[in-house]
């Protein structure tokens, strides 16, 4: 089986960004997928977790729910909620030029307009981005996203694994009581940053 980090690695993606939508399906299920689905179970009473469509295309929408137990979202629910953006690699740094949201970036800007317009109770965004010839080290890069988050009044921390996620939210107390509950999960301190 093929390993989405490798593919990662060398420029390889699920999801095609010239053929949108044509996916490698032996992904589906991968231990990604299964990190996802930790998120929206042990999340859920903060919110459904729904994924955003950007990121999951048409083709595997259903595949991708039932291996994650995650929705695609379609309008902004009734009730308290999470989004979870699912790019093939993730955020890139502010300076960079990839401002616009594809299969493989989330921006920030993208992140912080999403938030506006959706007001989600938080979000969840996959961010294995980062430059490995850059005067930053991936921690320093990681704190940069975070300051920019900051400075659009976002508060967030990262899961830190191979398999990095960024928690966002509006409201410190959400993310206060979501690093709670990872933490009873057994999450260690030095997986989340800042601990």
């Amino acid at each position: 089986m093929c390993s989405l980090a490798s593919d990662l690695e060398t420029g390889n993606s699920v999801y095609s960004e010239r053929n949108e939508g044509v996916v490698k399906k032996e992904y589906l299920g991968d231990s990604y997928d299964i990190v996802k689905r930790f998120w929206a179970e042990s999340l859920r009473s903060f919110g459904q977790l729904y994924a955003h469509s950007r990121f999951v295309p048409q083709e595997i929408r259903g595949q991708y729910t039932a291996v994650t137990s995650i929705p695609i979202l379609n309008a902004s629910p009734r009730t308290p909620f999470g989004i979870l953006l699912d790019p093939d690699t993730g955020i890139p740094l502010p300076t960079e030029s990839t401002q616009k949201a594809t299969s493989k970036h989330a921006p920030l800007r993208f992140i912080v307009n999403l938030n506006d317009e959706f007001s989600p109770k938080y979000m969840i965004c996959f961010d294995q981005s980062y430059h490995r010839k850059h005067a930053l080290t991936r921690e320093e890069q990681r704190e940069r996203k975070r300051i920019y988050l900051r400075e659009h009044d976002l508060k967030s921390f990262y899961y830190v694994s191979h398999a990095p996620f960024l928690f966002v939210s509006r409201d410190a107390h959400v993310l206060d009581m979501i690093r709670a509950k990872l933490s009873s999960l057994g999450i260690s301190s030095p997986r989340i940053e800042p601990s």
